[in-house]
């Protein structure tokens, strides 16, 4: 691509091809070297690594725990989530506004602090644990979690959003004129279930199950913690990075990385068949009232059951973090509380530091995101260009790539000199891990600015320009309000998201940039459980604080 041409023309040309350099260069490039050295051995092509991996059994298994763990968290979240947003859309009750944005909890709350949090209330001497043993008289707990079905139960709490936000999208977008043409017709209500309400939704469905498989079977903090012998891809691909088996380590990424995007692929020609048009005139869907007053008490309770559950773990962490680390060694449940370990935190640099460093990280990854999510969005959006599809793919890959995944690449791309690390080996380097935040986060940003985009109509542009103002005058006063909004709650969601990211830390992180997330699970190891429990209600009330000011940003660029 030549920058050459009439000067408008060559500033666009010439910012196209930066972002589809910064796009190959950071997130294709990586995957491609991650294949590359797949394929190589002793410094030739070689299938050797392949084949070693699927003559093992032992190199198979993990494979197909990851498989059937993706399977079994699309069943857990998707009867989780499917119902929760059939409880709260589809039906009027009392408080249901409330209880919506409270479901919506998990998507802003940090992984490892949910396994830690389900660990001291539901591991084998965690609090609600213990509360029952002693109740029933029992020996031994009663249950443990560990496991897959420990995993596929914090699964089930953190990843049933995916399905519960985007069943809910299509709910509000149903169309009720047809619902009741069907009704008045005489069908039944299983009828009308299965022919009319179901189709509308089997593409939001089906969109949500591709998104849980690939987070399911590339989950990585829940297995690393609780998974036991459950062994998964993910662990041994840390394990072979651990030992400097960069080769094997390499072939897993992409056997996993393949399967995710064909499952990927999979789901999305399905979700393309299953569109569903009405053909009767649509009227805006509207909650219906349950007249029956057990049935709407027993949906009403089993709703403020489930958000219970889930604010539990959250209180759980608070509660914790008051409590000395040394006073778990005797006793189950709380009896001391104290101030000490936020004191610990906040009077000493070294414990204040991975804070800070997280802090510094994910505002830079968001930054950065911004940059490259905002030119992306406006080629997407609101051109024609052929180029188009090509940012399009090129910033939606990082969502079927798991994140393990996404720092192998990030390692395996750079750690010997590039033209996109400007002839510098970047792998030992503290730019990685804001790097890898970036990739990872950067799909959600795109998908956030695009609604921004696609709310800048041309006739406002055109009526300010017809009306005398300048370029600069229509894009202060006329895209900037629009844009602003979006803008703002896209930061913030990679902010988020970022601050308590322990995956791609754990692969990238290095002795001068330790994050919040790693110094949590450094703290828990150590038996200072307090301290760790402590750095998470610091991260709750912060990843609070400001979902609740993204929420007023996406409210305001809806």
């Amino acid at each position: 691509m030549r920058c050459e041409g009439q000067p408008g023309s060559v500033l666009r040309h010439c910012g196209l091809f930066v972002l589809l350099l910064f796009l190959f260069g950071y997130i294709l490039f990586p995957a491609l070297k991650t294949l590359e050295t797949s394929l190589t051995a002793n410094g030739a092509f070689s299938f050797i690594h392949y084949k070693e991996f699927f003559t093992n059994e032992t190199s198979r298994l993990p494979l197909l725990n990851s498989v059937t763990l993706g399977l079994l968290s699309v069943i857990a979240c998707g009867s989780m989530g499917t119902s929760l947003a059939f409880a709260i859309n589809f039906y009027e009750f009392p408080g249901r506004s409330v209880a919506d944005k409270l479901l919506l909890l998990p998507l802003v709350m940090p992984g490892i602090i949910i396994v830690f949090a389900f660990v001291q209330l539901y591991g084998e001497s965690g609090m609600v644990t213990k509360l029952l043993q002693l109740l029933l008289g029992m020996e031994s707990p009663p249950f443990t979690l560990s496991g897959l079905t420990g995993i596929l139960v914090i699964h089930a709490y953190t990843q049933y959003i995916y399905f519960y936000i985007t069943v809910s999208i299509a709910i509000k977008q149903m169309d009720y004129s047809a619902i009741e043409s069907a009704s008045n017709l005489g069908a039944s209500q299983t009828r009308v279930f299965f022919s009319i309400i179901l189709p509308f939704l089997k593409p939001a469905i089906i969109a949500a199950a591709a998104m849980t498989f690939i987070s399911g079977a590339g989950s990585f903090t829940a297995p690393s913690i609780i998974g036991g012998n459950f062994k998964v891809l993910t662990t041994q691909i840390l394990l072979s990075k651990a030992n400097n088996y960069m080769g094997i380590a390499a072939t897993q990424v992409s056997i996993l990385t393949s399967i995710s995007i064909l499952f990927f692929i999979v789901f999305r020609i399905y979700e393309a068949k299953s569109q569903f048009t009405s053909s009767v005139k649509g009227v805006l869907f509207r909650p219906v009232a349950i007249r029956n007053s057990l049935y709407r008490i027993l949906i009403r309770s089993i709703v403020w059951i489930i958000i219970g559950s889930i604010l539990l773990p959250m209180m759980t962490i608070v509660l914790v973090s008051f409590v000395p680390s040394s006073s778990w060694m005797v006793d189950y449940f709380p009896r001391v509380f104290t101030l000490d370990n936020y004191s610990a935190i906040f009077t000493s640099a070294r414990k204040l530091q991975p804070f800070f460093n997280s802090s510094v990280m994910a505002i830079v990854a968001a930054g950065v995101g911004l940059i490259v999510a905002i030119p992306s969005s406006f080629v997407i959006v609101k051109t024609k260009l052929k180029a188009k599809w090509v940012v399009e793919f090129l910033t939606m890959l990082p969502w079927a790539i798991p994140p393990s995944a996404i720092a192998i690449n990030i390692i395996n791309a750079f750690n010997e000199p590039t033209i996109f690390s400007l002839n510098e080996v970047l792998v030992g380097t503290s730019i990685l891990l804001p790097l890898g935040y970036l990739i990872r986060s950067l799909p959600i940003m795109v998908k956030t600015l695009n609604v921004s985009f696609q709310n800048l109509n041309e006739v406002y542009v055109e009526a300010s320009k017809s009306l005398g103002g300048s370029n600069f005058d229509t894009f202060k006063n006329v895209a900037v309000p629009i844009l602003f909004p979006g803008i703002w709650a896209g930061f913030l969601l990679i902010f988020i998201r970022s601050i308590g990211e322990y995956t791609v830390s754990v692969f990238l992180y290095n002795a001068t940039n330790k994050p919040l997330s790693i110094a949590m699970v450094n703290g828990v190891f150590e038996y200072n459980l307090g301290l760790a429990m402590a750095y998470g209600t610091l991260l709750i009330v912060l990843t609070f604080l400001l979902s609740l000011i993204m929420s007023r940003f996406l409210g305001m660029s809806s």
